[in-house]
């Protein structure tokens, strides 16, 4: 079965955001990114751009021109130290994380634009924190044993899982029911995760997996061992703490951003051959139900 973005990348070409759209996305983001990093350079809170991010900076010197996100991630500690100034924040942006809102259902903190939206096809009956986002993501300490990082990994999983079904069976999207009246293949993979969802929201229920996601993914115990966790992290994406402590910068569009100095590593892992990019069917589509910036609005955007 494939993936939810891939299938709903193929049956919602309607939603695809244009290039004029990502690009003026990509400019929204990088406005975002300037102000975050202007605040963390003003209190020496180390950070670094991270996956897509990252590797833009490094291949392209900015933007993948087909990417729609901004990632960015810092240690516990550098994160924790970012808690206490996060209210210096401009006032067009909003700071949330896990747990601090009960309308909020991300695993890991976010940034948002105000009077901007995007909503993915999935997200499309959930009317909160339905901007525009950058992500934080935290490096967590990880476990030296593997047995240990691979029973983490499985309870991360599971319960991460757990929580993203739940959320199709508590807020099915509309356009996905409607779609899967006349596609039986997404009505069969729509249908499993809502049934998955019933099942998981009697037994613990959305907020119960949120928080042992929460839980699992600190780690407070110094073993020299770094990863961002999740359950592909906990087995594979696990690197020496000198990958994440010893920071470099890289030009990313207008100005130059903290990055990893053992970059190379980092991204070998995640991408193996990055500098070689990929070609258009396998470059990653994005769809956006709803989709606003400025005063540019496509609304619903059923005619594309």
């Amino acid at each position: 079965m494939k993936a939810s973005k891939e299938l709903y990348s193929e049956l919602f070409k309607e939603y695809i955001l244009s290039s004029r759209d990502i690009r003026e996305l990509q400019v929204v983001l990088y406005g975002m990114l300037e102000k975050v990093c202007f605040l963390l350079d003003k209190y020496n809170i180390d950070y670094m751009l991270s996956g897509g991010t990252l590797l833009g900076a490094i291949r392209h010197g900015g933007f993948i021109p087909w990417d729609d996100d901004v990632d960015i991630m810092m240690t516990r500690d550098n994160y924790d130290r970012f808690l206490k100034y996060q209210y210096e924040l401009d006032d067009d942006l909003l700071f949330i994380e896990p747990l601090s809102s009960s309308r909020y259902y991300c695993k890991n903190p976010k940034i948002f634009k105000k009077n901007t939206k995007y909503v993915e096809i999935s997200n499309a009956n959930i009317d909160t924190f339905d901007m525009v986002f950058i992500d934080i993501f935290i490096i967590e300490n990880a476990p030296k044993s593997k047995l240990h990082r691979a029973i983490r990994g499985f309870f991360y999983d599971v319960s991460y899982k757990g929580a993203s079904v739940c959320m199709d069976y508590l807020f099915p999207s509309e356009p996905i029911i409607n779609k899967a009246r006349i596609n039986n293949d997404l009505d069969k993979y729509y249908r499993l995760r809502r049934i998955l969802g019933c099942i998981f929201s009697h037994f613990g229920g959305l907020y119960f997996y949120l928080r042992i996601v929460d839980k699992l993914g600190q780690y407070r115990k110094k073993t020299g061992l770094y990863c961002v966790p999740s359950a592909i992290s906990y087995n594979r994406e696990v690197f020496s703490a000198k990958i994440f402590e010893t920071i470099s910068e890289s030009r990313f569009e207008q100005a130059n951003y903290k990055i990893p100095r053992y970059y190379d590593i980092y991204l070998k892992n995640l991408y193996g051959d990055y500098m070689q990019i990929p070609p258009i069917e396998k470059r990653e589509v994005h769809v956006a139900y709803k989709f606003k910036l400025f005063n540019y609005e496509k609304g619903e955007r059923q005619n594309g």
